[in-house]
């Protein structure tokens, strides 16, 4: 899951004298969360929608719709965009992109080259497409959450039961947050069960121990255990 496979290239930027209208009308015209600013093909700062909004007078402003544009074409937008940027590079994981934008409370990070060179942005919406696409959610496949201990071959044990059942691995995602020691959360995506099969499929994974949850998304059944 490199950034670069997950990206948006088409980025569009603007410079630091360039002005909060301009940055306000294209915030208004194109579905974009933010802007990067450019200067000799340098990246020198950032601007997002609520950047704009913070530095746009409020709706309780004395002043009129044809005077608004004017004051907000007097400010440049070096004077409200943040610096210095979190950036990162194309060959760096979506994970690790993901992380960067959970602790630091940001909604994308520019993606530089090597050089320093803009190559595109990513933004939680490329992750949640990344997201979507890995689990197979979007296929609307089968799902088996399980607190398991973490010892060799229980994983494989639950791979071989769902073939077994003649179904298709999608994806195993595996987490160790908020869990006792020595235990896992892991949840497995898979296609193609029979749902005919797929009770006797949960039975046979309760005798495995710790299932917390299962679903088949092919016919909206849900169940946590």
């Amino acid at each position: 899951m490199l950034i670069k496979e997950w990206m948006s290239r088409s980025v569009v930027i603007l410079g630091p004298e360039d002005s909060l209208y301009d940055a306000s009308k294209l915030f208004r015209s194109m579905v974009i969360s933010m802007l990067p600013i450019l200067e000799d093909g340098k990246i020198v700062g950032i601007l997002t929608d609520g950047d704009v909004k913070k530095a746009t007078p409020s709706d309780a402003t004395t002043l009129d719709k044809f005077e608004m544009p004017g004051l907000m074409d007097t400010v440049k937008i070096k004077s409200v965009m943040s610096t210095p940027v979190i950036t990162i590079q194309a060959d760096h994981t979506v994970d690790e992109a993901a992380s960067i934008m959970l602790q630091k409370g940001i909604s994308g990070v520019p993606v530089l080259s090597r050089t320093g060179q803009l190559e595109g942005i990513i933004t939680k919406s490329d992750i949640f497409r990344c997201f979507v696409s890995f689990t197979g959610v979007s296929k609307n496949g089968q799902i088996f959450a399980f607190r398991l201990h973490d010892r060799p071959g229980i994983i494989q044990t639950i791979i071989d039961i769902i073939r077994e059942s003649h179904g298709r691995l999608c994806s195993i995602m595996t987490s160790y947050d908020d869990v006792e020691e020595g235990l896992r959360t892991v949840f497995f995506h898979a296609f193609d069960i029979d749902p005919a099969h797929f009770d006797l499929l949960v039975e046979r994974f309760h005798g495995i121990g710790g299932l917390l949850y299962v679903a088949d998304l092919s016919r909206g059944f849900r169940k946590i255990l």
